[in-house]
């Protein structure tokens, strides 16, 4: 497994990537001279938010930057997680060490972790395994049994009985719920949340299904949850959030305080999902 850089409060900001900058420039100067105007005036757009993000901070209404920065690159997030819906896939399971299980959240698909796998396989885990968890409209519990059956899978297949469990938004509370109240002792390692509204959110009231309605705030389910998750001492609870989370609002929602956790200040929803900052928080909680 390779060393991990320690994040640091820096880390809650992207920094500038020289060459994405200059490249997105490089770009829209093409687009320009090609009279492609619209095109060039979007790129542009994407390489001065790209820079003037890491120095939010210090200008007037930091938070309004970060959201810029967050709803610019969303856009292209969601691009790659349709695009990614309808790509083949072939789960290759490599990797001798801790199994990882990889659930996604509401009407969602399991080929949105593809760069996620990819990225954590470069920095040395696996084996990485992932689930599709069908219907997209049932009971977060219904979603629970589905992972506990994976679960079982995996423990027949590697002979271990260490498993980790990350889970990005709705995923995030199907892992909660099955390592907490189903998950025999000894059995699950970690579960880490990203974006998961462990508190509900608002949004939730919009959404189809039960899984929705057990997302809202005064949801049973979660409280039940958060009490199973809170008797379980034999695992390890970490949640990944942002404060520019488009759909689990407040940011902060995503995150029980009693547990470690890490808030960054300028994703969406979507995008920490594509981050090398995710892969690299998450990596280093696992290691450690």
């Amino acid at each position: 497994m390779k060393m991990l850089p320690q994040q640091n409060v820096m880390s809650q900001v992207a920094k500038i990537s020289v060459p994405t900058v200059a490249l997105l420039t490089f770009a829209a100067f093409s687009a320009y001279l090609a009279d492609l105007t619209l095109a060039a005036r979007a790129l542009m757009w994407m390489a001065g938010i790209k820079l003037i993000n890491p120095f939010a901070s210090k200008l007037p209404f930091p938070r309004l930057i970060h959201w810029a920065h967050a709803l610019t690159f969303e856009l292209l997030a969601l691009i790659g997680v349709a695009f990614l819906r309808f790509v083949p896939t072939k789960e290759k399971i490599q990797g001798n060490g801790r199994p990882i299980l990889l659930v996604h959240g509401y009407m969602n698909h399991s080929s949105v972790w593809v760069l996620f796998k990819k990225q954590m396989e470069m920095l040395g885990f696996g084996p990485i395994y992932m689930i599709n968890l069908g219907h997209p409209f049932r009971s977060i519990r219904t979603y629970a049994e589905r992972v506990q059956k994976k679960a079982e899978e995996i423990a027949k297949e590697t002979g271990r009985n260490d498993l980790v469990l990350i889970g990005h938004s709705m995923g995030g509370l199907v892992s909660s719920l099955y390592a907490a109240a189903l998950a025999p002792r000894n059995t699950v390692t970690d579960v880490i949340t990203i974006g998961s509204p462990l508190n509900g959110t608002p949004v939730a009231r919009i959404g189809l299904g039960p899984n929705a309605r057990e997302m809202q705030p005064d949801s049973s389910l979660l409280k039940e949850m958060r009490e199973a998750m809170s008797r379980r001492k034999d695992i390890r609870f970490f949640h990944l959030a942002t404060k520019s989370d488009q759909l689990v609002i407040p940011g902060a929602s995503a995150v029980i305080p009693e547990n470690s956790n890490f808030i960054y200040e300028d994703l969406g929803h979507a995008s920490l999902l594509y981050s090398p900052r995710t892969a690299h928080q998450v990596a280093e909680w696992i290691a450690n």
